[in-house]
Protein backbone atom coordinates (compact mmCIF):
# COMPACT_ATOMS: atom_id res chain seq x y z
CA UNK A 1 0.00 0.00 0.00
CA UNK A 2 2.82 2.42 0.84
CA UNK A 3 4.42 1.72 -2.53
CA UNK A 4 1.17 2.54 -4.38
CA UNK A 5 0.81 5.81 -2.44
CA UNK A 6 4.43 6.69 -3.19
CA UNK A 7 4.01 5.97 -6.93
CA UNK A 8 0.77 7.96 -7.08
CA UNK A 9 2.38 10.89 -5.29
CA UNK A 10 5.44 10.74 -7.58
CA UNK A 11 3.23 10.71 -10.65
CA UNK A 12 1.23 13.69 -9.39
CA UNK A 13 4.41 15.66 -8.71
CA UNK A 14 5.71 15.12 -12.26
CA UNK A 15 2.39 16.06 -13.93
CA UNK A 16 2.98 19.83 -13.59
CA UNK A 17 6.46 19.39 -15.08
CA UNK A 18 5.13 17.43 -18.05
CA UNK A 19 2.30 19.95 -18.53
CA UNK A 20 4.70 22.90 -18.35
CA UNK A 21 7.17 21.33 -20.77
CA UNK A 22 4.41 20.79 -23.35
CA UNK A 23 3.54 24.49 -23.30
CA UNK A 24 5.03 26.65 -26.04
CA UNK A 25 7.12 29.73 -25.31
CA UNK A 26 5.27 32.90 -26.29
CA UNK A 27 6.74 34.99 -29.08
CA UNK A 28 8.80 37.78 -27.52
CA UNK A 29 7.16 41.21 -27.59
CA UNK A 30 9.00 44.23 -29.01
CA UNK A 31 8.13 47.91 -29.16
CA UNK A 32 5.81 49.24 -31.83
CA UNK A 33 8.28 51.78 -33.19
CA UNK A 34 7.62 55.34 -34.35
CA UNK A 35 6.30 54.52 -37.84
CA UNK A 36 3.10 52.54 -37.16
CA UNK A 37 0.85 53.54 -40.08
CA UNK A 38 -1.29 56.63 -39.59
CA UNK A 39 -3.63 55.46 -42.37
CA UNK A 40 -6.05 52.59 -41.81
CA UNK A 41 -4.26 49.31 -42.45
CA UNK A 42 -6.19 47.59 -45.25
CA UNK A 43 -7.17 43.95 -45.11
CA UNK A 44 -4.76 43.02 -47.89
CA UNK A 45 -2.01 40.43 -47.62
CA UNK A 46 -0.27 41.61 -50.80
CA UNK A 47 2.03 44.57 -50.16
CA UNK A 48 3.66 44.36 -53.60
CA UNK A 49 1.98 46.52 -56.25
CA UNK A 50 4.44 45.60 -59.03
CA UNK A 51 6.96 42.75 -58.84
CA UNK A 52 8.76 44.17 -61.88
CA UNK A 53 9.07 47.72 -60.53
CA UNK A 54 9.71 47.06 -56.81
CA UNK A 55 13.13 48.21 -55.61
CA UNK A 56 13.76 45.16 -53.38
CA UNK A 57 13.33 41.41 -53.47
CA UNK A 58 9.82 39.98 -53.08
CA UNK A 59 9.27 37.66 -50.11
CA UNK A 60 6.38 35.48 -49.01
CA UNK A 61 5.95 35.49 -45.24
CA UNK A 62 3.75 32.70 -43.94
CA UNK A 63 3.09 30.65 -40.85
CA UNK A 64 0.50 30.04 -38.19
CA UNK A 65 -0.63 31.43 -34.86
CA UNK A 66 -1.18 29.25 -31.82
CA UNK A 67 -1.63 29.73 -28.11
CA UNK A 68 0.79 28.34 -25.51
CA UNK A 69 -1.04 24.99 -25.49
CA UNK A 70 -0.49 24.67 -29.24
CA UNK A 71 -4.13 25.28 -30.19
CA UNK A 72 -4.44 27.14 -33.50
CA UNK A 73 -6.07 30.56 -33.47
CA UNK A 74 -8.35 31.20 -36.40
CA UNK A 75 -9.70 34.64 -37.26
CA UNK A 76 -6.78 36.53 -35.69
CA UNK A 77 -5.85 39.75 -37.49
CA UNK A 78 -2.15 39.96 -38.38
CA UNK A 79 -0.79 43.39 -39.34
CA UNK A 80 2.68 44.00 -40.76
CA UNK A 81 4.51 47.19 -41.70
CA UNK A 82 8.06 47.80 -42.84
CA UNK A 83 10.34 50.18 -44.69
CA UNK A 84 11.03 49.87 -48.39
CA UNK A 85 14.39 48.81 -49.86
CA UNK A 86 15.65 52.40 -49.47
CA UNK A 87 15.02 52.30 -45.72
CA UNK A 88 11.98 54.60 -45.97
CA UNK A 89 8.59 54.07 -44.29
CA UNK A 90 5.34 55.33 -45.80
CA UNK A 91 4.82 57.66 -42.85
CA UNK A 92 4.69 61.47 -42.66
CA UNK A 93 7.24 61.62 -39.79
CA UNK A 94 9.77 59.64 -41.87
CA UNK A 95 12.33 61.94 -43.48
CA UNK A 96 12.11 61.54 -47.26
CA UNK A 97 8.83 59.61 -47.14
CA UNK A 98 7.76 61.25 -50.42
CA UNK A 99 10.40 59.06 -52.10
CA UNK A 100 8.76 55.87 -50.74
CA UNK A 101 8.77 53.07 -53.36
CA UNK A 102 5.50 53.41 -55.35
CA UNK A 103 5.60 49.66 -56.17
CA UNK A 104 5.25 48.75 -52.46
CA UNK A 105 2.42 49.54 -50.03
CA UNK A 106 4.53 49.24 -46.85
CA UNK A 107 1.76 47.76 -44.71
CA UNK A 108 -1.16 45.36 -44.82
CA UNK A 109 -3.22 42.91 -42.79
CA UNK A 110 -4.76 39.47 -43.08
CA UNK A 111 -6.85 37.14 -40.95
CA UNK A 112 -5.74 33.65 -40.04
CA UNK A 113 -7.73 30.82 -41.62
CA UNK A 114 -9.38 27.89 -39.84
CA UNK A 115 -5.94 26.25 -39.46
CA UNK A 116 -4.49 29.39 -37.82
CA UNK A 117 -2.42 30.10 -40.96
CA UNK A 118 -1.56 33.51 -42.46
CA UNK A 119 0.35 34.56 -45.58
CA UNK A 120 1.76 37.85 -46.88
CA UNK A 121 3.45 38.84 -50.12
CA UNK A 122 5.87 41.54 -49.04
CA UNK A 123 9.55 42.25 -49.52
CA UNK A 124 12.69 41.02 -47.86
CA UNK A 125 13.36 43.35 -44.91
CA UNK A 126 15.95 46.08 -45.49
CA UNK A 127 17.87 48.18 -42.95
CA UNK A 128 17.67 51.87 -42.35
CA UNK A 129 20.25 53.97 -40.47
CA UNK A 130 20.77 52.59 -36.97
CA UNK A 131 18.44 49.58 -37.36
CA UNK A 132 18.93 46.07 -38.71
CA UNK A 133 16.45 44.73 -41.29
CA UNK A 134 13.09 43.95 -39.66
CA UNK A 135 9.33 43.64 -40.14
CA UNK A 136 6.91 45.00 -37.55
CA UNK A 137 3.99 42.76 -36.56
CA UNK A 138 0.85 43.31 -34.51
CA UNK A 139 -1.64 40.52 -33.77
CA UNK A 140 -5.23 41.14 -32.70
CA UNK A 141 -7.86 38.69 -31.52
CA UNK A 142 -11.15 40.51 -31.78
CA UNK A 143 -10.54 44.01 -30.41
CA UNK A 144 -7.74 42.88 -28.12
CA UNK A 145 -4.12 43.48 -29.09
CA UNK A 146 -2.34 40.21 -28.28
CA UNK A 147 1.20 40.88 -29.51
CA UNK A 148 3.35 43.65 -30.94
CA UNK A 149 6.79 42.54 -32.05
CA UNK A 150 9.44 42.72 -34.76
CA UNK A 151 10.96 39.96 -36.90
CA UNK A 152 14.65 40.17 -37.81
CA UNK A 153 16.83 38.45 -40.40
CA UNK A 154 18.65 35.73 -38.45
CA UNK A 155 22.07 36.19 -40.06
CA UNK A 156 22.07 39.97 -39.64
CA UNK A 157 21.14 40.30 -35.98
CA UNK A 158 22.52 37.60 -33.67
CA UNK A 159 21.47 39.46 -30.51
CA UNK A 160 17.69 39.30 -30.78
CA UNK A 161 15.71 36.48 -29.14
CA UNK A 162 15.77 33.25 -31.11
CA UNK A 163 12.00 33.28 -31.52
CA UNK A 164 12.11 36.58 -33.45
CA UNK A 165 14.47 35.45 -36.20
CA UNK A 166 13.46 34.97 -39.81
CA UNK A 167 15.47 32.67 -42.05
CA UNK A 168 14.27 33.39 -45.59
CA UNK A 169 15.30 31.02 -48.34
CA UNK A 170 15.49 31.85 -52.02
CA UNK A 171 12.73 30.22 -54.08
CA UNK A 172 13.12 32.05 -57.39
CA UNK A 173 15.34 34.54 -59.17
CA UNK A 174 14.37 37.47 -56.95
CA UNK A 175 11.84 35.85 -54.61
CA UNK A 176 12.19 34.59 -51.07
CA UNK A 177 10.11 32.53 -48.64
CA UNK A 178 10.13 32.89 -44.86
CA UNK A 179 8.13 30.78 -42.40
CA UNK A 180 7.31 32.13 -38.96
CA UNK A 181 4.93 30.74 -36.35
CA UNK A 182 3.67 33.04 -33.58
CA UNK A 183 2.70 31.92 -30.09
CA UNK A 184 0.40 34.34 -28.28
CA UNK A 185 -0.79 34.36 -24.69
Amino acid sequence: MKRRIFLTAAAMMTFPLAWASSRKTPTAPQREGPFYPVKDIPLSNNLVISKKAILGDVMSLEGKITNRAGDVISGARVEIWQCDAQGIYDHPRQPGYTRFDPAFTGFGATNTDSSGRYQFTTMLPYPYPGRPPHIHVKIWIGNEEKLTTQLYLAEQNPYVPKNLKLSPRKVGNDEWLADFDFVVV
